[in-house]
């Protein structure tokens, strides 16, 4: 395994291929139907935004080969009085805060390790940071996290929504607070 690959990272297009995708866990199945079916049509249909991260051949060209992607989409969170927004007084009017989902996320098997999804995660934080907030305001970043990838979540900044029900979910909403990650970069 080479300890550098060539790639980037940019909006899905149609041209673009996932036919060799691999999740590998059969838990993670339904991630390669979504980026081989429906991606680019959720799109189309301004249902969501899909960034792929696309291998470069030897000469730095766009190969369309996906090895990793990141699905966004609107979304909103109720904390459920779990996180306490002590900038915000006015908060506790709201049942639901504005946030960024992550839909979807994956790497292909034969790329974990190389630091895509932490940097798919970046540029979902970034677009929600940068663009997003200043435009339409939205607080969180959140995901229904599959009990295989809370640690990873973890790891790049996502809290547990610690509440009896999500507590049961089999998919757990974990989120990230974009004003406070904003504030540690």
């Amino acid at each position: 395994m080479s300890s550098v690959i060539d790639y980037i990272i940019r909006p899905i297009s149609a041209q673009d291929s996932a036919k060799n995708f691999k999740t590998g866990d059969s838990e993670f199945q339904p991630l390669k139907t979504y980026i081989q079916r429906e991606a680019y049509s959720s799109v189309v249909s301004m249902v969501s935004q899909t960034y792929v991260c696309i291998l470069r051949d030897e000469h730095g060209r766009d190969t369309n080969q996906i090895i990793g992607y990141i699905t966004l989409t609107c979304s909103e969170v109720d904390l459920k009085g779990t996180y306490m927004l002590d900038d915000y007084p006015g908060v506790h009017r709201y049942s639901y805060l504005p946030a960024v989902k992550i839909a979807r996320l994956a790497v292909d098997s034969r790329y974990r390790g190389y630091g895509i999804g932490p940097e798919l995660v970046e540029l979902a934080t970034a677009i929600s940071v940068e663009e997003i907030a200043p435009m339409i305001g939205c607080r969180f970043l959140v995901t229904d996290s599959k009990p295989k990838a809370i640690d990873f979540y973890y790891r790049n900044g996502f809290t547990f929504l610690d509440t009896e029900h999500n507590n049961q979910e089999s998919s757990p909403v974990m989120f990230m607070d974009l004003l406070a990650a904003s504030a540690v970069e």
